[in-house]
């Protein structure tokens, strides 16, 4: 079988979009030659808090920010979607549209820690590749389970990943660019500026809607 140029997916709450999300996908994009990276907003997450953002504006927000971007797409299935917003459900839908294509799943070393905690996390092998991200200032040590999955399907060479439509796991290393979403959401609930943390555009939509200022929400980076 002959395949495609690999795709990505960047999924999150994205509660709201940040240079630090956008600037991880280009980074991909460009040392990976992917065709492009798809920017997944979950809707109902499964393991975390509800987003204090409601699900048509975080679209708009990934929709204006990457406007101009090529090689980034904003995915809304997963606001469309009723239920809890599983990964292996996503990559199902995508696989049947993309059956030729490998899908890389980007998944922050943090993240990746809890995996055998996720619904039906073996079927997601079935169906994409990992990008193992190590988010700045994270401890990168693993539980067990997670590091026995890490030993059982790392590959050395990030060419692995245009061989196979799904299995293996990649380190990447971009560039670091500490940026949160949490950090956003405290300094626009105490009226305080967290410009150049994310694009102006959508700084501007969250300050005429107001989302944050009085809001605790949960942590969604």
């Amino acid at each position: 079988m002959s395949l495609t140029r690999p795709v990505g997916i960047l999924g999150g709450t994205f509660d709201p979009v940040h240079n630090g999300h956008l600037r991880l996908a280009i980074e991909l994009v460009d040392q990976l030659g992917l065709a492009e990276m798809r920017l997944i907003p979950s809707a109902r997450p499964p393991h975390r808090g509800e987003p204090a953002a409601s699900p048509g504006q975080r679209a708009k927000w990934l929709r204006v920010a990457i406007a101009e971007q090529p090689g980034l797409r904003l995915d809304d299935r997963e606001l469309l979607r009723d239920g809890p917003s599983y990964s292996v459900d996503t990559l199902v839908g995508l696989r049947a549209e993309l059956p030729d294509t490998p899908l890389c799943l980007v998944m922050g070393m943090d993240v990746f820690a809890g995996l055998p905690d996720w619904h039906e996390w073996q079927r997601l092998f079935d169906y994409a590749h990992i990008l193992l991200v190590a988010r700045p200032g994270t401890d990168e040590a693993l539980p067990a389970a997670a590091q026995a999955v890490l030993d059982a399907r790392l590959q050395p060479h990030a060419a692995a990943l245009g061989q196979s439509l799904a299995g293996a796991i990649v380190r990447c290393e971009p560039p670091p660019l500490a940026i949160s979403a949490s950090r956003i959401r405290s300094l626009l609930a105490a009226g305080r500026s967290p410009r150049f943390l994310l694009p102006d555009v959508v700084l501007a939509d969250i300050l005429d809607a107001d989302v944050y200022r009085q809001q605790q929400p949960a942590d969604c980076a």
